[in-house]
């Protein structure tokens, strides 16, 4: 522990105790741009404005919002140990008797408190009151919920061990710190103009992850920063990244570059991975953005020209938003009787843009196979 660099911040003794802990520096950090970071930078720059792009190109990209969100959340909380699947979240929205299973709740809180911050960001600042409520957001009913959601740590937190702070990789900053810490962390995302947007949302998810101001969530709460971060900064015209992505599938890099922006202070090299990490899933969101409606189409002109309903156009309309439909669903969005919506699903089965995937007396669950091959983690 005593290795620790001073760059991005300093070790301490905790007062009282044989233990220490990392406090990092106040923001802005300084920076060393590269030719190696300015390029990361150029390159995550170009491919998060294409895909920001397509939230103004394509004919509906509110519908594609829905299902990145719950992609993000999915690959989010699997990174803290949930199993839960894209399709699971979809179906749940879909069971007149909902699952009480504590992974699908998990996912199911951080798209509440995406979607809660993603609505507050369009007239407010991001804020500690905003954070604490999305974090409130996050933990209701699920683990960590005797935690004190929605507040500041009062009790010491360490990062890789679950019983021992003697065995933790990292303690991060103790709770008497947390308020200056974050109040210097708002002050910083809402006023300082110093750092390309990017690097900022690079340097936030760091600040944020180091501080651990909650005594759980603070993983989920970091990530779910980026996204609110790049779309108030106007770098995103629609939700439409979902970082955790990378993040997931490289989580020891991610942890690594992490405490190495620390340990070593090393801050280039977590915004070097960080950078990459955007380019890389705004290009995946772009590729699967243009998928989507480009078979949106396909679907749109074949419905058109053998059918003659306009009813079946709108069920289409709700796949892109949920791929999973019931029939009772497609009442409500016709706003029509059993069996007219029977009627439209049945074209669609017929066209092979639905299948029954599950049926349980008449309960039966249908879903769009394509939409999902295109979605899916």
């Amino acid at each position: 522990m005593n290795n620790f660099s001073t760059r991005t911040g300093k070790l301490f003794q905790i007062p009282k105790t044989i233990f220490h802990a990392y406090e990092p520096n106040p923001l802005p950090l300084d920076i060393n741009y590269d030719s190696s970071l300015i390029t990361k930078l150029s390159e995550a720059d170009q491919s998060i404005g294409k895909l920001s792009g397509i939230g103004y190109r394509l004919k509906n990209p509110h519908l594609l919002i829905a299902p990145y969100l719950k992609k993000e959340a999915v690959l989010s909380s699997k990174i803290e140990g949930t199993r839960t699947s894209l399709s699971e979240v979809f179906i749940h929205e879909k069971k007149a008797t909902r699952s009480e299973s504590p992974d699908i709740i998990e996912v199911i809180n951080y798209i509440k408190a995406l979607e809660f911050g993603l609505k507050e960001i369009e007239t407010k600042v991001i804020s500690e009151k905003l954070i604490k409520s999305m974090h409130a957001k996050l933990m209701k009913y699920v683990r960590g919920k005797d935690k004190d959601p929605g507040r500041y740590k009062i009790i010491q937190n360490w990062i890789g061990s679950s019983n021992d702070i003697l065995e933790a990789k990292f303690v991060p900053c103790t709770p008497e710190s947390v308020p200056r810490l974050m109040g210097n962390f708002v002050e910083y995302l809402n006023s300082h103009k110093e750092n390309p947007s990017l690097i900022k949302a690079g340097i936030m998810h760091y600040q944020f992850e180091t501080i651990h101001p909650f005594r759980d969530g603070n993983g989920r709460i970091g990530r779910l920063l980026i996204v609110l971060f790049l779309c108030k900064s106007g770098l995103l015209s629609q939700p439409l990244l979902y970082p955790s992505g990378y993040f997931e599938k490289y989580r020891n890099e991610y942890d690594e570059s992490l405490y190495n922006a620390s340990y070593k202070g090393d801050i280039e090299g977590w915004l070097k991975f960080f950078l990459h990490a955007v380019k890389v899933q705004a290009d995946d969101g772009l590729e699967r953005a243009m998928k989507l409606d480009e078979y949106h189409d396909r679907c749109r002109d074949l419905l058109e020209k053998e059918t003659q309903t306009t009813n079946v156009l709108r069920v289409l309309e709700q796949l892109f938003v949920n791929p999973y439909i019931t029939i009772p669903e497609a009442c409500n969005v016709l706003n029509c009787y059993y069996p007219t919506a029977k009627n439209n699903i049945d074209i669609l089965i017929e066209k092979g843009i639905l299948k029954e995937v599950e049926k349980r007396g008449r309960e039966r669950l249908f879903s769009a196979p394509e939409i999902m091959d295109v979605l899916e983690v």
